[in-house]
């Protein structure tokens, strides 16, 4: 099965997913998204998201990372839930790492091919998840000393961790594949566009692979709200089974919470 068709696949099964029907008691979610509030993370952490969309700045850092007007994270929640899942809304990049396309002489300039997460195939060999393919979002990670990591940190989410992301009426299971700036909150892959109903791919050539990306790819600018299991990541993952078992286990995961806040 192809890439493109494996993928469309994937997302066909997860159309079927809803939303918890839990009262949402704070207002803090976007339409359609009903969670409980549950405890606030850091609001001065979050906020500085909004310092980079507004001022340029991050913890006092201005640099390159910190220049975010022009694609605004768009960071209105971070919050932790009963049982210990993260959840917090954001924009929604994207991000090509891992892909035919970034690991091919056409990349743009920011694309690589390499990931945060990568996987032995059967040759032993390590190799990137594949944006065009698996629904993956991306983490805050490198920078300055005294930010570097602070999400993790913060949070307990890590590379391999399993979710969901809740946006255009869609709930899609997603693998943490990869990290990103300090300063930027709110990526996901290839895959995860096309299954949200954002198709960015609009070239493709023999072999299913996409030559060119709409404008270097189009943020969904706000209303995106990721769901991660801290703790959740499997040391079994191979190229040949990540895609199974990231629906496996985002759903699972997702299914599990909305039982519990049920409950409550």
């Amino acid at each position: 099965m192809s890439r493109r068709n494996s993928s469309a696949a994937l997302a066909a099964a997860t159309l079927l997913a809803t939303t918890p029907l839990v009262a949402d008691t704070a207002s803090i979610w976007p339409r359609g998204v009903s969670l409980p509030a549950g405890t606030l993370i850091d609001e001065t952490y979050r906020r500085e998201f909004g310092k980079c969309d507004q001022e340029g700045t991050f913890r006092g850092y201005r640099s390159r990372y910190t220049r975010c007007a022009g694609d605004a994270n768009a960071v209105t929640a971070l919050r932790r839930l009963p049982g210990g899942a993260i959840a917090y809304t954001s924009k929604l990049a994207v991000d090509l790492d891992g892909s035919a396309f970034a690991c091919g002489p056409d990349h743009g300039r920011m694309d690589q091919c390499p990931t945060s997460l990568m996987l032995t195939d059967e040759r032993g060999r390590q190799v990137p998840v594949d944006a065009d393919a698996i629904p993956y979002v991306v983490i805050p990670e490198a920078g300055p000393p005294d930010v570097a990591g602070e999400f993790t940190r913060l949070t307990g989410v890590g590379v391999g961790d399993f979710g969901v992301v809740i946006a255009q009426g869609r709930t899609i299971p997603v693998i943490v594949a990869d990290t990103g700036p300090y300063s930027k909150l709110g990526e996901g892959s290839l895959a995860l566009h096309r299954a949200l109903g954002h198709e960015q791919c609009v070239g493709r050539r023999e072999g299913d692979t996409c030559t060119r990306v709409d404008d270097e790819g189009q943020s969904i600018s706000g209303d995106v709200t990721t769901i991660l299991f801290p703790g959740s990541a499997r040391s079994d993952l191979t190229p040949d089974n990540i895609a199974a078992v990231t629906q496996g286990e985002g759903l699972r995961l997702w299914s599990e919470l909305q039982t519990r806040l049920l409950q409550h």
